[in-house]
């Protein structure tokens, strides 16, 4: 959150400042080329590339074109130039590459494509040695440049006898007076009485103290606007525009910032020139906010809102939890959300995601937490109120947005089968019941009388207990470290695990086939065990569901592969 601009930040900013003096048109038009400033050249030179884009609304980014035994050793380095002449306003755009051939033949800069704009290739001759002539030294024995510019000292004395340049730059802010988190817009300005062919920041401005956006460029007549300053009268180029939020209390400056302007030729004998101007130093007071529980820190209006993707799902699915805040004001710095508790569900860590657009008036969108939430019980599990806090300018308080409780129905699983609903635990044991081992027989495949269905369900019950006996003798002998896996379910384990990280369709598919390879090599790990293979075998289980049951917002291949791994490591070392 520093608000100091790096070496990059500066050249954006210059980038963006001299862009912003490009016309508003109404279609983009511009035209490109690309030039070398030799066409034979020896393999021991360098040639220079330049590409030129000039008028507007090309893209900021244009490619190096494709090169054939050429090599980049310098660059890429950019310049724009911007006039402004007879009250109007014009741009162009280069980009220069050094390059060193590789070897005696042909070379190649490639054609170059830019919108619907083609530069044609240029061919390059690369002879043996060096093709450049030798650069002429010039001596002056006699104080004196015989190769110097005749009219130099005419020069100079016309401009010692030419008038002052007439030109300013200003920083002016929206507000000097404003809260920690409340945005104010800085806008650098341009006041001139005579033509300016560069402008460019020699000083990059400093925003100590603050958060800083970029806002889109003024949107201004190409002729600019009458003003007046001093009693003299000028044209004014708002040229840049910055959204600044302070990010502490106290006196914030924003220091002078320093604008070198090149100037057009104003006759014969005028090769033109550069000056340099600086804006005046700000001082920003900046109140600090109240403190209380919950607070975010989030500064604007704003209203909240949960909703779940699904009101009824099965025993053994996961549902969608989003909690979505939206307004306007600092949203992007509030990167945690709400906590999540459902009594009867696991809740995963949530996934933001945020559809911002910075406007003068601030950040505006909004900002959506999504968290997966698996039910682990049958019934209605209730999603509690979510609370989000935030500052009221308007209000000069801090007001809390709150959701309604949502209700979740869950269906099916051992409470549909007549048996008792599992006891809810802070932490999940064993691996979760597989989809497929969760639905039920349709109705109507085949019918029984009530006496042969309460038959089956005895012999059921007692083919149950005699398994689970025999389960807690072999877990006693072990001293309740979990049973004992065959070699046949430790080679049935991993053979599942090794689908899951290669054959699997889905991320739902692979976590699945890794929790019941789980289930086949460990069975159930009790609560009581914190041994190191206990709390491994948790941990993949834990892992296995949040990629089960994640919504789908990219690409899980790389965890699924790693899920995998581990998971096949468990076993081989624990199993």
């Amino acid at each position: 959150m520093s608000g100091r601009l790096d070496v990059r930040d500066a050249w954006r900013a210059v980038a963006a400042l001299v862009l912003a003096l490009a016309p508003v048109v109404a279609s983009a038009a511009f035209t490109l080329r690309t030039e070398v400033d030799a066409r034979k050249i020896g393999v021991e030179d360098q040639v220079q590339l330049t590409i030129t884009v000039e008028g507007s609304g090309a893209p900021d980014d244009v490619d190096l074109p494709p090169l054939a035994n050429l090599d980049v050793v310098a660059g890429p380095s950019q310049s724009t130039q911007v006039s402004i002449v007879n009250g109007r306003m014009s741009q162009s755009r280069s980009t220069v590459y050094v390059l060193q051939p590789r070897a005696v033949g042909k070379a190649e800069v490639g054609a170059l494509r830019l919108g619907d704009q083609v530069a044609p290739a240029i061919p390059i001759e690369v002879v043996a040695g060096s093709a450049r002539p030798p650069q002429r030294q010039r001596q002056d024995p006699f104080g004196m440049d015989p190769f110097g510019d005749p009219f130099a000292e005419m020069v100079g004395r016309r401009r010692e006898r030419a008038a002052p340049v007439r030109l300013l730059v200003e920083a002016s802010p929206s507000r000097t007076r404003l809260r920690v988190g409340e945005p104010l817009v800085l806008t650098y300005s341009l006041y001139t009485q005579t033509s300016v062919t560069d402008l460019q920041f020699k000083d990059a401005p400093q925003f100590t103290g603050f958060w800083v956006e970029d806002l889109e460029r003024p949107q201004t007549s190409p002729s600019g606007e009458a003003a007046t300053v001093g009693g003299e009268s000028y044209r004014r180029f708002p040229i840049l525009r910055k959204l600044l939020f302070p990010t502490k209390a106290g006196t914030l400056t924003i220091p002078a910032a320093t604008f070198r302007i090149g100037l057009a030729r104003q006759g014969f004998f005028d090769s033109g020139g550069a000056v340099e101007r600086a804006t005046q130093p700000l001082t920003i007071t900046v109140e600090p906010l109240p403190d209380a529980a919950g607070f975010s820190g989030a500064v604007g209006r704003f209203r909240a809102s949960a909703s779940l993707d699904r009101d009824v799902v099965p025993l053994g699915e996961a549902v969608t939890l989003r909690f979505r805040v939206e307004g306007t004001g600092n949203l992007k710095w509030i990167e945690r959300g709400p906590e999540v508790v459902a009594k009867g569900a696991r809740v995963f860590p949530p996934q933001a995601k945020s559809d911002l657009r910075t406007t003068a008036e601030g950040i505006s969108g909004s900002r959506t937490w999504e968290f997966v939430v698996v039910p682990e019980t049958s019934g209605t599990i209730e999603v509690p109120a979510l609370s989000f806090s935030y500052f009221d300018p308007s209000a000069g308080k801090i007001v809390t947005a709150e959701t309604t409780p949502l209700a979740l129905r869950v269906e099916g699983g051992t409470v549909a089968a007549g048996l008792p609903s599992p006891p809810s635990s802070s932490r999940a044991t064993g691996a979760l019941p597989l989809r497929s081992e969760l639905d039920l027989h349709p109705a109507g495949a085949f019918s029984v009388s009530g006496r042969a269905l309460a038959l089956a369900a005895g012999l059921a019950l007692l083919l149950h207990a005699g398994l689970w006996g025999a389960g807690r003798l072999r877990g006693g002998a072990r001293g309740g470290a979990g049973r004992a896996s065959s070699p046949r379910s430790v080679r049935a384990a991993l053979r599942d695990i090794e689908r899951a990280g290669k054959e699997a369709t889905s991320k739902e598919q692979a976590a699945g086939l890794v929790e019941k390879a789980l289930h086949e090599a460990f069975g159930g790990i009790p609560d009581e065990d914190e041994s190191e293979r206990a709390r491994a075998v948790r941990a993949l289980l834990d892992d296995a569901r949040f990629v089960r049951y994640a919504p789908q917002l990219g690409d899980y291949t790389d965890k699924v592969e790693d899920l995998a791994a581990r998971a096949a490591e468990a076993v081989r070392r624990w199993a």
